[in-house]
């Protein structure tokens, strides 16, 4: 699946000055955590190793380009299997850094009114074994619409040119998407240098979309062998952005 030089520079061009600018002081919680603990399963846990600490930049923007939101999300894997899926994923911990007083305002976008809760913290599955590396999307608060996006996912190998497809349903509890059923559709642009706040690295360039009765997400991410989904752009089906990038990783002691 490829895009035209016009759709794929509207998608990726975001912009340079921007009215407003939100920073959040709000600390994570310090979790403990040994590699020691870890269950084995069919995980490689090279990326996500147990312990390994990273940090993301994450931005949301309204159709306009305004933004409507910036903070910073904290992810951890703990080494144990997800409870739902033991024998293939993998335990991840995820924590927002939102600041309460702008809940109310950053509500007004919500394209899904029947997802009304705020969490700090939550507990979510990965894969990374020789076949794929996949991991729910950041999905909590105002990015539930992740959900119905494409998510970050590849098969190995990746070479220029890959398509590779998936089909997924969702079920109770998402409000108006629940029991939709989604058509997800990846392609491998290239092999290309991306410049994020961690620094500058080699990654798979991969663009996808999905198609769902309420509209087409597309999602444009890189991944690195090393550091997995370093950078995430996802734009919804009322023309919203949403930008996850790896701004800090911390490697266990």
């Amino acid at each position: 699946m490829q895009y035209s030089p016009m759709k794929q520079a509207l998608l990726l061009l975001l912009p340079f000055a921007l009215l407003g600018c939100y920073e959040q002081p709000t600390p994570f919680e310090k979790i403990e955590c040994s590699p020691s603990d870890s269950i084995p399963n069919s995980n490689l846990r090279k990326i996500f190793e147990p312990c390994k600490e990273y940090i993301y930049s994450a931005k949301y923007w309204d159709a306009e380009y305004n933004l409507i939101s910036q903070e910073k999300i904290w992810l951890m894997a703990t080494g144990h299997a997800w409870a739902y899926q033991p024998e293939l994923q993998d335990e991840i911990l995820i924590q927002y850094s939102f600041d309460s007083s702008r809940v109310e305002h950053i509500k007004q976008f919500n394209i899904n009114g029947e997802l009304d809760k705020w969490t700090t913290m939550t507990t979510t599955g990965i894969i990374e074994n020789n076949q794929k590396t996949s991991i729910h999307p950041f999905r909590q608060n105002q990015y539930s619409f992740t959900q119905v996006a494409p998510f970050p996912d590849v098969s190995h190998p990746l070479y220029e040119g890959k398509v590779w497809s998936v089909k997924f349903n969702i079920h109770e509890g998402w409000g108006v998407w629940t029991n939709s059923t989604l058509d997800q559709n990846y392609s491998v642009i290239g092999y290309e240098t991306v410049s994020i706040e961690f620094g500058e690295l080699e990654a798979w360039h991969v663009s996808s979309m999905t198609t769902t009765e309420f509209g087409t997400l597309t999602h444009h991410f890189w991944y690195n062998e090393e550091f997995g989904f370093i950078k995430m752009i996802i734009k919804n089906y009322v023309g919203q952005l949403l930008q996850f990038e790896l701004a800090e990783v911390k490697k266990p002691m």
